[in-house]
């Protein structure tokens, strides 16, 4: 029997292409129903009010991020989030530094503690300045240098706020915030 179904197959292999469709798309919302579950299990985390984030604190919505700035992918949907939220003021968006490629590029580290001493000093807004004016750069995948980070991080800290990012690599509030994000993505299964 099983000589005759293999047979059949090899002569009607569009079975086994609606078959594997079949499967990737099981696998797909399989997917889908695990990720819903995660955000579920931390939503708190991933609502948290000490992340970075644009929009009414009590919103009916949330779309959390979790990015790097030496992201090609990231730095393609900017422009896209940015457009985002002009078109839903009603809808709070949450910024997740996550500088996943830091150890290849450390400036995306670096960039990551800007962005979240910007955002405790400065507010969403001015953080949202920040984080669209360094995707403007179009500088990712280890183009973004220090020097980039340091000048634009000049319109948005003081001297005395950017020293607290430098001392912030091992220690303090920042630090932690890169820390927990780490944590609640590898949660995420990110």
């Amino acid at each position: 029997m099983g000589e005759v179904v293999a047979t059949y197959l090899a002569e009607h292999p569009e079975f086994l292409v609606a078959a594997s469709e079949t499967l990737h798309q099981r696998q797909q919302i399989a997917q889908q129903q695990a990720y819903v579950q995660l955000a579920l299990q931390y939503r708190a985390e991933l609502l948290s009010s000490n992340s970075p984030s644009v929009g009414p604190a009590d919103a009916k919505a949330a779309v959390v991020m979790f990015f790097d700035y030496q992201c090609s992918w990231c730095s393609k949907m900017a422009p896209v989030v940015e457009n985002l939220i002009k078109a839903n003021p009603d809808t709070r968006f949450i910024f997740k530094e996550f500088p996943i490629f830091s150890s290849r590029w450390p400036v995306s580290g670096l960039a990551a503690r800007v962005g979240e001493q910007v955002w405790l000093t400065q507010g969403g807004e001015k953080y949202l300045a920040w984080h669209n004016a360094l995707y403007a750069t179009g500088k990712v995948e280890g183009a973004l240098t220090e020097q980039d980070v340091y000048t634009l991080a000049q319109h948005y800290l003081t001297p005395k706020q950017l020293a607290v990012v430098k001392e912030a690599q091992s220690r303090g509030a920042v630090h932690d915030a890169l820390l927990t994000n780490q944590a609640l993505a590898q949660h995420m299964d990110f």
